[in-house]
């Protein structure tokens, strides 16, 4: 029964709905995280009746609105046939760790409701969960990546294989991150109270520089500049041949926005920006500020894709795939950054480490088939220029109009069985449309007259 429901909303959601979706999930993550963030600072106000309410509808809507989104990826593996990543085991396997922690935020939930507190051990294995999820999917990305690496390095476009070596190091990067990410909040954890009380303070714990989980935190900070500088790369790379359609203005300054984050965010870990201040007041309000330059992060990659994303055909599955790593991105950017372990009463933070899990599967499933795309796309123009070559040899001329319709024909043969055979094999279709193939195949033949004068 809910599993059909869930089935029928996901069926319905256009564009618009999908985004007022992700509108509404982004909502939940930042008052999460922002309530998080400050826990300690305004300990009554997130204790009172209204903090628990406003816990308890975020737990809430995280439940509906993730298993909405699952069923959409189902549904979208479905339409386009792809058989890239074992989709479907994967997807089971997602919504499995889904179920769980929805279970675990629902006993959380009841535990404040009627005993007035909660188990740290929920939030522990919450965190293994969502992290395991997210260092799971970034190595099978980074198998794949590497894997399909080796097997184009010999007889693929250079750019390709670029674009997929710095995507498969970006997945490394972030395996590392999220790794040490998980080892420093299992560490913190074990300086809470076994059981969190209403009484009880949000408490972030320090550690001494020396100490082996300062040093953890050192190698979470390095790999999560590292891993968010690969992907701004990947990420140019990826989408430049998609530029025309967005301009190349609007192209350049998205992109270019991402330096906030990448300058403000080393300034921060060398302590140049940390949040100072008289008052509790003045501190508290300092971070409030700092804290969005994750959420322009997420933007920043967000935004590219879904630039892109809608200046291709309806309907057609890259498109939705590019969506969905559109959301991915932002979402993974803006959860990753919340943090649960300082166990704050009620422990806001919970929800933002249980979407992190499933913005991953997002990325998983939204990068990889967009890569696979380009590298098709580019597959596709160099059988079209390489096709031309070879049938305007054999027509002896090009200049005359009956010659090019022939080889205009014959040559979008050639392109439109190359593009069945790779999503035969892929499940993913090329973004080319035929009015692309034949305005390349008229660039290339264009090129061929002015060689020939």
């Amino acid at each position: 029964m809910v599993r059909n429901v869930l089935l029928k909303t996901a069926s319905t959601l256009d564009d618009k709905k999908l985004l007022l979706l992700f509108i509404v999930v982004t909502t939940v993550i930042i008052i999460d995280y922002e309530f998080g963030l400050i826990a300690d600072f305004i300990p009554d106000t997130i204790s009172s009746g209204e903090g628990i309410s406003l816990f308890v509808s975020t737990a809430v809507i995280f439940a509906t609105t993730s298993l909405i989104i699952l069923a959409y990826v189902r549904q979208i593996g479905k339409k386009s046939g792809a058989k890239i990543l074992h989709l479907a085991r994967t997807h089971k396997l997602v919504t499995i760790a889904q179920y769980m922690l929805i279970v675990i935020v629902a006993i959380t939930v009841f535990q404040v409701l009627a005993t007035m507190q909660y188990d740290i051990f929920n939030l522990a294995v919450s965190l293994s969960i969502s992290y395991g999820l997210w260092i799971v999917t970034m190595i099978l990305l980074a198998s794949a990546f590497f894997t399909w690496y080796k097997s184009i390095s010999s007889h693929n476009e250079s750019q390709s294989k670029i674009l997929i070596l710095i995507l498969g190091l970006s997945m490394i990067a972030y395996v590392i991150n999220g790794g040490s990410g998980l080892a420093s909040s299992l560490i913190w954890l074990q300086e809470q109270n076994p059981v969190i009380k209403s009484t009880d303070v949000a408490f972030y714990p320090d550690f001494k520089p020396e100490s082996l989980t300062s040093q953890i935190g050192v190698v979470n900070q390095l790999s999560s500049t590292v891993a968010y500088i690969l992907t701004w790369v990947s990420t140019v790379i990826l989408l430049r041949s998609y530029m025309n359609k967005i301009g190349r203005l609007k192209f350049w300054g998205i992109m270019g926005f991402a330096f906030i984050y990448l300058i403000t965010f080393p300034l921060y870990i060398l302590g140049f920006l940390s949040p100072t201040g008289d008052t509790d007041t003045e501190v508290m309000n300092n971070i409030l500020l700092m804290s969005p330059t994750s959420i322009f992060a997420g933007l920043v990659f967000g935004a590219a894709f879904l630039s892109i994303a809608r200046t291709l055909r309806p309907g057609t599955a890259i498109r939705h795939y590019l969506i969905l790593a559109a959301y991915g991105m932002f979402i993974f950017y803006l959860a990753g950054s919340a943090t649960v372990s300082q166990a704050a009463y009620p422990p806001f933070g919970l929800i933002s480490v249980g979407f992190t899990g499933l913005s991953t599967y997002l990325i998983y499933v939204g990068l990889y088939s967009s890569a696979v795309t380009l590298s098709q796309d580019l597959t596709l123009r160099n059988t079209v220029r390489k096709s031309v070559l070879e049938q305007s040899k054999l027509l002896d001329s090009i200049a005359t109009a009956q010659m090019e319709k022939e080889l205009q024909t014959c040559v979008l043969t050639i392109a439109q069985k190359t593009s069945h055979e790779m999503k035969e094999n892929t499940g993913i279709e090329t973004s080319l449309t035929e009015d692309d193939l034949r305005d390349y195949m008229s660039v290339v033949m264009n090129e061929l007259k002015i060689g020939v004068k």
